[in-house]
């Protein structure tokens, strides 16, 4: 052997053995972590995900009932929107809309909320073909006495999970009040 020569820096055969099990287990731990990890990430992210659906509903439903107002303006003043409750009793359908003739401010404004009941409560009688827009939904409409302000609110139902896994369904509210 020369001098110049590295030595060999070889392991002997017996203490080699096994060293990549090792490696291989660690691996295995690390990605087995990442997918619960990702697992995590994606359940939250769904949960995000149908919360947001259900506001952009109750925004959209808000919207739907305040634009029915605007288009309606002898009807808004008369104080055909003033108090509005969707969990009571709608009107009765309007067949004005059909008619040639058309129909009354009071009868429009009538239509208006038995079709924005319909985004929340079965008012057709449909049965098991009802599917509101949001689940346990109610929508209601308030002035502000004197005023020409109103309040618009849509509660709703969203299941909602614990830190510990237990099942919640908690009341969601969204409300805007505008001035018509």
């Amino acid at each position: 052997m020369l001098m110049n020569d590295p030595a060999p820096s070889f392991r002997p055969a017996s203490q080699s053995k096994g060293f990549t099990l090792v490696e291989l287990l660690v691996a295995v731990v690390v990605l087995a972590i990442g997918l619960l990890g990702m697992a995590g990430l994606q359940t939250t992210g769904l949960n995000t995900n149908q919360s947001a659906y259900y506001r952009t509903q109750a925004t959209n439903a808000i919207s739907d009932i305040l634009d029915r107002m605007r288009a309606n303006p002898v009807g808004l003043e008369a104080g055909a929107y003033d108090n509005i409750d969707v969990a009571s009793n709608p009107p009765s359908a309007q067949t004005c809309i059909t008619q040639d003739s058309g129909c009354t401010p009071l009868q429009l404004a009538n239509y208006d909320i038995r079709e924005w009941a319909k985004l929340f409560v079965d008012v057709d009688n449909e049965g098991s073909d009802f599917r509101p827009q949001l689940p346990g939904a109610t929508g209601t409409v308030s002035r502000t006495n004197g005023t020409s302000v109103f309040t618009v609110t849509v509660t709703w139902q969203e299941t909602d999970w614990s830190a510990n896994r237990q099942k919640a369904i908690e009341n969601k509210t969204l409300s805007m009040r505008v001035s018509l």
